[in-house]
């Protein structure tokens, strides 16, 4: 049974419709929803010092984060229960299937990013690789 959904957000058309999908869904089977948007780092490598390799984790200024807010209200907007809006840093995929195990979620939601074969074999997928992650089930919505 489906008692809790979670759905990965990242502003593209996609995930709108991952988003609808998972509110529709989660109303349906009464489930609870969560609506989880993903910042990921970005690799810095330090030139000169082979040995010295992070990932930078720049703050979101306040304009960026009510733009973030305002895309979790929009992916909520209709539900009509109570919806967790979560903003987690981490590489996607591995960061949606954490969220997904500390929930204990019945059901993750993502969206397909279009990619053809090529594109996914060049570049990769975030949908593609939660999909071989993730130890819970997971709905692909084109």
């Amino acid at each position: 049974m489906i008692d809790h959904v979670l759905v990965a957000i990242d502003g593209s058309e996609g995930a709108r419709r991952a988003a609808d999908f998972a509110r529709e869904l989660a109303t349906q089977v009464g489930a609870k929803l969560t609506v989880l948007l993903v910042l990921e780092p970005i690799p810095m490598v330090s030139v000169g010092f082979g040995d010295l390799y992070g990932l930078a984790r720049r703050q979101p200024t306040d304009e960026e984060l009510d733009l973030l807010r305002t895309a979790l209200d929009r992916a909520a907007d209709g539900f009509p229960g109570e919806v967790e809006k979560v903003i987690e840093y981490g590489p996607a995929a591995e960061t949606i299937c954490q969220v997904a195990d500390q929930r204990e979620v019945g059901l993750i939601v993502v969206g397909a990013r279009g990619l053809g074969t090529v594109g996914r074999f060049l570049i990769g997928s975030v949908s593609d690789r939660v999909v071989h992650l993730a130890k819970r089930n997971v709905a692909v919505v084109h």
